[in-house]
């Protein structure tokens, strides 16, 4: 067996292109493509449908694709334990995180990449949580921030902290000066029933569970909008418009004097921030120093 058109074979079946695994790979396609049917000939069976658009792994290519995907990964497996036996210090790591992450990182980065100056540190933002999920079950990152509940199937994961979920409130709301002597007062769902909220987008896992919240409580809220982010509906709230759902975290320092924090009793919208990887992956000696600093910087949160 050759690495080589093992490497091909998984290019191709990941961008389902010859054309684009070609370009990606840096080489020319009519070339990519010989090689690949000269291990088909050598197999003696088709590993891609060719006739398909894009194309598709032929039951044998799944078959080779998933034992050469294995291949690859005891190779890295390998290639770490060897690093971390001699002591190298460049280690590579990728990591990604949603809003998720933005109260930890401006503390953990820093500590994290002074100590390991020498190391190769990657991390990419996303737009949600369900794109870090599939990253790290593709092996495209080594570790991502996500926040439970999640589906969890292929994944293993490190508790990092658990975040309470409040209704935010302009100060200067009727509520807020009610309870203007109360830090974070406790009050019903209900009294908020005519109020207009700054939801999470539809295509978020949060607006599921805020939607089920609503219905437990037996109705349906008022939208003012949706959005992607905490900040802005943190920044509209502050502005004197409508409600949200926040975590104290999330509010930046020059807004937390214009908002005011509500407990309607939604501990099953409290945020759990996990730091989640591959089941059966070998955590490098850079990845484990990250979890470790994430959860010293989270006690200190």
């Amino acid at each position: 067996m050759n690495l080589h058109r093992m490497e091909l074979v998984l290019k191709v079946a990941e961008f389902r292109s010859f054309t684009k695994a070609a370009e990606a790979l840096k080489i020319p396609q009519p070339s990519l493509s010989q090689s690949i049917l000269s291990l088909e000939r050598e197999l003696g069976t088709q590993l891609f449908n060719r006739t398909s658009n894009p194309i598709s792994l032929t039951h044998a290519g799944k078959i080779y694709a998933s034992k050469a995907k294995v291949i690859f990964d005891a190779i890295n497996d390998l290639k770490n334990d060897i690093s971390e036996i001699s002591g190298v210090k460049n280690d590579k790591i990728r990591i990604g995180f949603s809003q998720n992450g933005y109260n930890l990182l401006p503390s953990l980065l820093p500590m994290f990449c002074k100590k390991f100056k020498d190391s190769d540190l990657q991390i990419t933002q996303f737009s949600s949580a369900l794109s870090i999920r599939e990253m790290l079950l593709q092996g495209d990152l080594d570790v991502g921030m996500l926040i439970l509940p999640i589906d969890m199937s292929g994944l293993d994961g490190v508790k990092i902290l658990t975040q309470k979920t409040y209704v935010a409130l302009s100060s200067t709301h009727p509520l807020s000066l009610e309870f203007k002597n109360e830090s974070v007062p406790k009050i019903d769902i209900s009294r908020l029933k005519e109020e207009r909220f700054i939801l999470p987008n539809q295509s978020l896992r949060s607006a599921e569970q805020i939607d089920a919240f609503f219905a437990a409580a037996g109705f349906a809220p008022k939208v003012l909008c949706r959005t992607e982010t905490f900040d802005i509906a943190n920044a509209i709230v502050a502005s004197g418009a409508g409600a949200c759902f926040s975590i104290p975290q999330m509010i930046k320092e020059d807004k937390s004097g214009r908002i005011k924090l509500f407990d309607v009793g939604a501990r099953e919208l409290d945020n759990t921030l996990i730091i989640a990887y591959k089941k059966g992956k070998h955590l490098n000696h850079l990845a484990q120093a990250f979890i470790k600093t994430a959860r010293k910087i989270s006690n200190e949160i």
